[in-house]
């Protein structure tokens, strides 16, 4: 497993040279030893169909063919490059709207800088080990937003990307079913957690990830908050490990709740949010020698 995740041949496509650096930088420490840079557009669009790689990193930013046009491009079909090609979109200014434009177009990770060792890895990962089906429908083409975890339930399709699949709000039991099935992978990555299980913690991040992509798709903007929140703490403790294991499970305790509570209940939901909110703020200033 590990050879297949370091041997994949990765592209970069980054012309802000601090950033490049830092991206080879990490691969190289991580010993991925099949990575390839290109300094314009145009030498991307040969190097992926002279020499197709597995993953394309790639800049938002990127002089002269942004990470979400470039993504637009190879889903339509460019030339002969397979359109499941794995994309990680990169940004100096991620935000909710460049997410949104990202995954509509069919980007398989986004990235924000600056960024972890960490969460770089854990998106190579998500793309090269568990890759997820390659869809195509009226108004989408790109891989599936139904992660890998999601594919034991057995109910009906619930999500935006689903085709003729009509929209319902959070607080239809079918959406509250995928939220719980999600919440529980984290339940089970979290029993027995301690300090420095970076492994671990990484695992938690995607799951996490998995809780605040389902969030958005049936858009429970708390439940979102608060995964974001988690993971906003797992990046923030860096290379360090230090986790706090209550930190986690006061996140999973209060995604648990915000999956029982409806819209009777906003002014609640509102307040579990903005209270993991206070307390990673506090930890995250605690750990840079803050009060």
């Amino acid at each position: 497993m590990a050879d297949k995740l370091r041997d994949a041949q990765i592209l970069l496509a980054e012309d802000n040279v601090h950033a490049r650096r830092l991206l080879l930088d990490v691969l190289r420490a991580e010993s991925f030893s099949n990575v390839d840079v290109v300094a314009n557009a145009a030498e991307l669009l040969g190097q992926i169909v002279s020499f197709p790689p597995r993953v394309v990193i790639m800049a938002e930013e990127f002089e002269g063919l942004s990470a979400s046009a470039f993504t637009t491009l190879i889903r339509a079909g460019y030339q002969n490059v397979n359109r499941s090609l794995s994309s990680i979109a990169t940004s100096r200014a991620m935000t909710p709207a460049l997410l949104d434009t990202l995954r509509k177009v069919g980007v398989d990770e986004a990235l924000a800088q600056p960024f972890s060792a960490g969460a770089l890895l854990a998106r190579l990962e998500a793309v090269i080990l568990r890759p997820r089906r390659f869809i195509e429908s009226t108004n989408y083409r790109g891989p599936c937003r139904r992660r890998k975890m999601l594919e034991e339930y057995g109910g009906p399709l619930r999500r935006l990307s689903d085709p003729e699949e009509a929209q319902e709000s959070w607080e239809a039991e079918s959406n509250r079913a995928l939220v719980r099935l999600c919440i529980g992978k984290i339940a089970e990555l979290t029993t027995g957690l301690s300090d420095f299980d970076r492994r671990k913690m990484r695992e938690v991040y995607t799951a996490s990830q998995d809780v605040d992509q389902l969030a958005d798709d049936i858009q429970d903007v708390s439940l979102g908050e608060a995964a974001r929140s988690l993971n906003r703490y797992i990046v923030g403790i860096g290379a360090s490990g230090q986790v706090d294991p209550e930190v986690v499970r006061t996140h999973l305790d209060a995604m648990q709740t915000l999956s029982l509570l409806g819209a009777r209940h906003m002014k609640e939901r509102d307040q579990i949010a903005g209270g993991l909110k206070a307390i990673v703020d506090k930890r995250l200033a605690s750990l840079r020698g803050g009060t």
